[in-house]
C-alpha cells in the first residue's frame, strides 16, 4: 500500500483537494491517505465526515522562522517581483509588495530588504544563489520534521498550497530525505506574485497557460516536472447533487421566485475596499428603474467587516444575502490555519451559480465559476470615489488579466450610468468568449482529480 501525505498548512486548500474526488481515486488505487496539517480539529473532523472514514493525521511540527530566514525570504520575494516586472513590462506586479512597516524596526528591516532585493534582482543567478542560501538555512531547522517523516515513511508528499511558510521546513526535510514531493499552484493569479515559497520535485498546474507562466517566472524548473492536470474546484459543477431544490434555495435565502437574480460577489477589503459602494450603486439603479431583478450578495468568506449592512438595510426588498459557509474565529480572520470552508459551502456556491442569471464584481474569479454554467460575468470598471491608495485602473492591469487578451469574455460597466444598459442586455445573445477564457485558464475541469491522483501514484 502506497502512502500519500497531504500537506494542509491552512484551510484554503481543503475544498479543492480534500473535499474533491481526489481522495476517493487514491483510495480506489489502494493508497493510504495521511494528513499533515496545521488546521483545527473541527476542520479535520469535517474532512473525515465528507469521506466517512478517518485518516491518520499529524500536526506539522512548530516552526519559528529566524530573522535571517525571514530576511532571505523577503529579499527573494522582492527580487522576484522586480524580475517579474522586468520580464513582463507590467509595473502592477509590484503592488504585491506590501510589507508591514508599522514600527521603526520594521521600516528599517524592510528598507534593507528592498536594497538587497534590488541588488539580487539585477542578475537571475543571484536570485538562485539566495534561494540556495535560504534552502541551506532550512536544513538546520528540519530535525523534528525529519523525525516525523521517518516515522510515517511516506512514498509521496502532496502540498496543497505553494506559499505557506509553516510547511516549508517539512517539504525541505522531505526533499533531503529523498521523498518525492508534489506541489499545487493554488490559484490562477498566484505565480506573478513571487510567492512560490514551497519548492517541490513536481508541480500540478491548471493549464498550458499556467505551465507557460511557471516556465517564464521560474525557468530553473524543468519542463517535465510541470504536469497539466487541471484543478478539482470546477468538478463540483458537473455533479447535480450540489444543486439545491429551487424552492428550497429560494425560501432559504428569502428570494422572490418571480424575479431574476444577479449575484454580487464581494472581494476582501484589501482587494476591493469600495465594494459596498458598488453594491449601493447596483441596488439604487435597480430600484430607480423598477427592474424585476433582485441581488444575492455573496461576500468574501473572510470579510466580516459589516461594511454591506447599511446598504442591505437601505434596500431590503432588493438585496438578499447568502453568507459563505466557512468556519473561522471571528476575532482572528487573518489566521488561515483556523479559516476553512465547510462541505456545505460547495452546495451553496454551486446552487448560487445555478440559480443566478449573472455575477457582478470587481475582477473576481467568480467569472470562471459562472462560465461553468455558461452564464455571464459583469466586471465593474469605474471608481466610486477618488482614492490615493486604490483605483480601478490598476486592478485590470494585473498580470493574470492578460489572459483575456484577444477575447471578449465579460461584460463591462464603465460608470454607474451603464449599469441599467448592461443589465437590460443580459437576456440578449451576448456572444461572450467566457468559455474560451476558462478553457485557457483551467483545462481538464471534469477530470482534474483523476489526473492529480494518477500523477501522485506515478511519482511513487
Amino acid at each position: 500500500m502506497k502512502k500519500i501525505c497531504f500537506v494542509i498548512p491552512d484551510g484554503t486548500g481543503i475544498r479543492n483537494y480534500l473535499y474533491s474526488e481526489l481522495v476517493e481515486y487514491l483510495q480506489h488505487k489502494n493508497c493510504e491517505i495521511i494528513l499533515l496539517h496545521l488546521v483545527s480539529t473541527e476542520a479535520i473532523e469535517e474532512i473525515y465526515s465528507v469521506h466517512k472514514t478517518k485518516f491518520k493525521s499529524y500536526r506539522i511540527p512548530y516552526y519559528r522562522e529566524s530573522y535571517f530566514q525571514k530576511f532571505l525570504r523577503e529579499a527573494i520575494c522582492y527580487a522576484r517581483l522586480l524580475n517579474n516586472t522586468k520580464i513582463t513590462g507590467n509595473v502592477t506586479i509590484l503592488t504585491n509588495w506590501r510589507p508591514n512597516k508599522s514600527s521603526l524596526i520594521k521600516k528599517i528591516f524592510y528598507r534593507i530588504v528592498e536594497i538587497v532585493g534590488k541588488y539580487v534582482s539585477e542578475k537571475y543567478k543571484r536570485i538562485l544563489k539566495f534561494e540556495d542560501l535560504y534552502d541551506n538555512s532550512l536544513s538546520k531547522k528540519c530535525g523534528s520534521q525529519k523525525s516525523l517523516l521517518k516515522s510515517i515513511n511516506p512514498d509521496v508528499i502532496f502540498s496543497t498550497h505553494q506559499r505557506a511558510i509553516n510547511a516549508v521546513p517539512l517539504i525541505s526535510a522531505a526533499r533531503q530525505m529523498g521523498i518525492v514531493t508534489v506541489g499545487a499552484i493554488f490559484s490562477w493569479d498566484n505565480l506573478p506574485k513571487a510567492r512560490l515559497t514551497i519548492r517541490t520535485n513536481k508541480y500540478v498546474v491548471w493549464s498550458k497557460y499556467m505551465k507557460e507562466e511557471l516556465n517564464l517566472y521560474y525557468p530553473e524548473i524543468k519542463n517535465n516536472s510541470i504536469i497539466i492536470t487541471g484543478t478539482p474546484q470546477f468538478e463540483f459543477y458537473y455533479n447535480n447533487k450540489f444543486i439545491l431544490d429551487k424552492k428550497v434555495f429560494y425560501n432559504k435565502y428569502k428570494l422572490d421566485l418571480s424575479k431574476k437574480i444577479i449575484c454580487f460577489s464581494g472581494d476582501d477589503e484589501l482587494t476591493s475596499p469600495f465594494d459596498s459602494n458598488y453594491l449601493g450603486d447596483l441596488a439604487s439603479e435597480i430600484q430607480k428603474e423598477k427592474l424585476n431583478i433582485q441581488i444575492l450578495l455573496r461576500r468574501a468568506p473572510v470579510d466580516v467587516s459589516g461594511r454591506f449592512q447599511s446598504i442591505i438595510s437601505k434596500y431590503p426588498d432588493i438585496i438578499k444575502e447568502a453568507p459563505p459557509l466557512w468556519n473561522f474565529d471571528k476575532g482572528n480572520t487573518s489566521n488561515w490555519e483556523i479559516i476553512y470552508p465547510t462541505y456545505d459551502d460547495i452546495e451553496l456556491l454551486v446552487s448560487t451559480v445555478s440559480y443566478c442569471d449573472a455575477v457582478i464584481n470587481v475582477g473576481s474569479t467568480m467569472a470562471h465559476d459562472f462560465a461553468m454554467f455558461n452564464k455571464p460575468a459583469i466586471y465593474l470598471n469605474y471608481n466610486t470615489i477618488n482614492s490615493k491608495k486604490w483605483n480601478i485602473e490598476t486592478i485590470y492591469q494585473f498580470q493574470h488579466f492578460k489572459s483575456m487578451e484577444g477575447l471578449n469574455p465579460v461584460l463591462w460597466v464603465n460608470s454607474n450610468k451603464e449599469i441599467i444598459l448592461v443589465l437590460n442586455s443580459l437576456y440578449e445573445n451576448l456572444n461572450l468568449d467566457n468559455n474560451d477564457w476558462i478553457n485557457s485558464i483551467a483545462e481538464h475541469r471534469k477530470s482534474a482529480s483523476l489526473n492529480i491522483a494518477n500523477t501522485l501514484i506515478s511519482c511513487t
